[in-house]
């Protein structure tokens, strides 16, 4: 019986080659899609589940008053972790962590030169109860003595290879910060799925001293603490006491009235508020949209083969009808076309392996990811294959199944199954407009985010940001006097700005819009009460190579020390001044120095447009310069850069020359937007593409049913357009009636997206326009070829047998 149904199944679909072909494509896509979006919720929902404590670690983060609402911040004072093992001893375990991202690692070399390693991410400072919080496998050594003492050091694998060429690597020495660490243990490499992608951990009893200096007052994001909560306790009991710890703590310095709250290593991937190590995470509704998303191309795409299966169903009326009338049940047809179902889909998943690995390599390198479909060992992929195989199979074919079935024999033999007295025309009708209701929700969502990331683009920041090169400057070494620091920046950019091509020079601690932010309070004089702003120490020159408008006062002196202030026009709001010309002149304290403000500048952008312009001071302090900005003539690049270069490895030869243009930095604010856009673009096409098979599918559907018709219609004079007209008028009200219910909520979608940005488009009538056009233009190239070979056919052929 099996192998009967199977031939049959084949010679079917052999014998209806365009319509398997078609079934088949529409559901690789489907299918395909939702496995590669399957890959990329199941990869972030992976993110540190390998920890067997997981359930109890918990990161200590902070919550602060802002001038525009709540700060969130990941990072706590240095002298936390102390404070926290005394007051809180339900925690077994607490360790903290200070990483360095972009950081210089050597090798000292015997004979010659160190060998030197600009390291973007993998190297943090940490204490040896790190390893007895985290599943952190050690391969050689002793992972818990060797961060016990100063100037110890655990290793990877990787980097143990490509820093000594050899994987066991005890003993060896690298220098940080010119300081040496020796190797007292190597470690497994870290996953790819970790928030902590440490690859150097230098113990922190090397820097304790130097960073617990900063108390209380400062914060900074990359430092953070982790504990680990007793078994059996739970995590409520210890929130109940941080109010009271932060307030012991903190105190009356507490001005932005911070509060430390607790947050799960479970939630640590998706909670946008604060960062990770891994400068990665993704709330968990952006995962739920990607399983939307998957779900609906997967029914898109069933849809499809009802449509198409539906349509073909007139041709086979009398084949159903002769096998009813030599004795074949119903459940016998549907198991029949339920076979052919199955199969279309079996194919259709095997063919989607291929197109997802390919899909693959292109997401894996742009969406910075490490998917794999790899079915050894993940039995959920296994189910997940299996469950849409069945899912699909039974979506696509049930329904067409029970439609051919259910045909009367009498009716079937005479070939007369038509619009009239086959069932389900009405159903299909509202198939495809659920197609088209799914596509314009896409096209609305994409043009919005297009646009929105071209407002980023084009927003004018209230700053000059094309050609100008960025260099960061090295830290202040261990020994190095800070007037020969100075001096030797001050050098550097003389000796810059004496390039030909090079306009303007300046140094400063980061540019006008830049992801590096340094807060704190201030006073003002004749008001008692603190504020936040955001503080950058300038030199002379920042103001005139970033263009920064000046429109009261005058710029600050290019002196070493601070001689006066400069604030932006949000400073003066904050601080209740209507006329910001009022601040000229006010005395203005700022970590305990008391210097006038001597100009006003215009507004300008310091961070992405996700965020609020900050009250902003602009002072000079040659201590803490961190870059170096060269404004130049694009006519002179790359010569340029490479006498640029020489001039700083000559200044700094321990170093790694990098630059980086500062539009290019800014435009990785929007990255992740950037990428979603393109992401959902192509989710979006695919979307269409499928429907554009489902309205091909109504259309051969309409064409079938009204051969006769048209034939008729030619012989009376009917013209190719107005048979064209009548087929247009049928879809065009399956499209307005797809757009009106999808406009409204993509809509409010799009506007819950464009919350998240405090500048942002306006959704106005013209993108609610452009999709309809989009669609109705789609819709007419794909019904237009079906509809014009109808027309255009010899009514002699659709005629002959009256």
């Amino acid at each position: 019986m099996f192998k009967n149904y199977l031939k049959t199944a084949l010679r079917n679909l052999l014998h209806q080659k365009s319509n398997t072909v078609i079934n088949i494509a529409g559901l690789t896509l489907g299918i395909t899609c939702s496995l590669v979006l399957y890959l990329i919720v199941s990869y972030h929902n992976s993110f540190d589940t390998h920890h067997s404590k997981r359930d109890r670690i918990y990161r200590v983060v902070t919550e602060s008053e802002g001038n525009h609402g709540k700060d969130y911040q990941p990072g706590v004072p240095t002298v936390l972790p102390d404070a926290f093992r005394l007051d809180f001893p339900e925690a077994e375990e607490v360790v903290f962590t200070t990483y360095r991202s972009d950081a210089l690692v050597t090798i000292p070399q015997p004979n010659g030169p160190s060998k030197k390693f600009q390291e973007e991410e993998g190297v943090v400072f940490t204490e040896p109860s790190f390893l007895k919080i985290f599943d952190w496998e050690i391969v050689y050594g002793d992972g818990l003595k060797s961060l016990d003492d100063p100037n110890e050091a655990i290793l990877s694998q990787q980097w143990a290879i490509r820093y000594f060429g050899k994987a066991d690597a005890i003993g060896e020495v690298v220098k940080f910060n010119d300081q040496e660490f020796r190797v007292g243990a190597i470690m497994k490499d870290p996953p790819n799925n970790t928030d902590f992608p440490f690859h150097l951990m230098l113990s922190y009893a090397t820097i304790e001293k130097e960073r617990e200096a900063q108390g209380w007052n400062s914060i900074w994001s990359d430092e953070q603490c982790y504990f680990l909560l007793k078994e059996n306790l739970t995590i409520e009991a210890l929130q109940e006491r941080l109010p009271a710890f932060t307030k012991k703590h903190l105190g009356e310095a507490d001005f932005d009235r911070s509060e430390f709250l607790f947050q799960s290593l479970v939630d640590l991937h998706f909670d946008d508020r604060f960062d990770t190590y891994s400068y990665n995470t993704v709330p968990r509704m952006m995962l739920y949209v990607f399983g939307v998303i998957a779900a609906i191309l997967l029914i898109t795409a069933c849809i499809n083969f009802i449509n198409l299966a539906t349509a073909e169903a007139i041709k086979r009326s009398k084949e159903i009808g002769i096998r009813k009338t030599m004795g074949s049940t119903r459940s016998q047809l549907i198991i029949q076309f339920l076979g052919e179902t199955t199969l279309v889909t079996v194919l259709a998943v095997l063919l989607s392996f291929g197109l997802s690995q390919l899909l693959l390599s292109f997401i894996n390198p742009f969406m910075d990811l490490h998917l794999v479909l790899d079915f050894i060992g993940r039995i959920d992929l296994w189910i997940f294959v299996i469950t849409v195989t069945i899912s699909v199979s039974i979506l696509s074919g049930l329904y067409p199944a029970l439609v051919v079935s259910g045909y009367k024999p009498a009716l079937a033999l005479k070939n007369q199954i038509n619009n009239r007295n086959s069932s389900g025309f009405r159903v299909r009708k509202s198939l495809v407009v659920l197609q088209f209701f799914i596509s314009q929700f896409f096209i609305i969502g994409t043009i919005v985010i297009i646009q929105q990331i071209n407002f980023f683009h084009q927003k004018d920041l209230g700053f000059t940001k094309d050609a100008i090169l960025v260099l960061p400057l090295p830290a202040e070494r261990e020994g190095t006097a800070r007037e020969h620091r100075s001096s030797k920046q001050r050098t550097l950019r003389q000796e810059i700005s004496n390039l030909a091509g090079v306009e303007q020079v300046s140094l400063g601690s980061s540019p006008p819009s830049s992801g590096h932010i340094s807060k704190t309070s201030f006073t003002l004089e004749g008001d008692a009460k603190e504020y936040l702003t955001q503080i950058k120490r300038v030199d002379g020159n920042y103001v005139p190579l970033y263009n920064l408008k000046l429109f009261a006062g005058h710029n600050i002196a290019d002196l070493d020390t601070i001689n006066g202030f400069i604030v932006n026009e949000e400073f003066a709001r904050v601080t209740g001044y209507q006329s910001p010309e009022g601040l000229l002149g006010k005395q203005l304290t700022i970590s305990q120095k008391t210097f006038p403000i001597v100009g006003i500048v215009r507004d300008f952008h310091t961070h992405s447009l996700q965020n609020p312009i900050e009250p902003t001071v602009l002072f000079n302090n040659n201590n803490d310069y961190n870059t170096i900005a060269i404004k130049v003539n694009l006519k002179h690049m790359p010569a340029l850069v490479d006498q640029v270069k020489d001039i700083w490895e000559s200044a700094y030869p321990e170093e790694l020359f990098a630059y980086e243009f500062l539009d290019d930095s800014i435009r990785e604010f929007y990255e992740s937007e950037r990428k979603m856009a393109l992401l959902i673009s192509i989710f979006t096409s695919i979307a269409i593409f499928i429907g554009c098979l489902g309205l091909f599918g109504l259309a051969s559907f309409m064409t079938n049913q009204k051969t006769k018709e048209i034939g008729v219609r030619k012989v009376l004079g009917a013209s190719v357009e107005g048979i064209v007209m009548m087929f247009s008028r049928e879809y065009a009200k399956l499209i307005l009636i797809g757009f009106v219910l999808a406009a409204p909520l993509a809509g409010f979608a799009m506007r819950q997206f464009l919350n998240e940005f405090e500048y942002k488009i306006d959704i106005g009538l013209g993108i609610y326009l452009l999709a309809l056009i989009v669609t109705i233009l789609i819709a007419t190239i794909t019904v237009g070829y079906k509809s014009l070979s109808a027309a255009v056919a010899n009514p002699v052929k659709s005629l002959r047998y009256e």
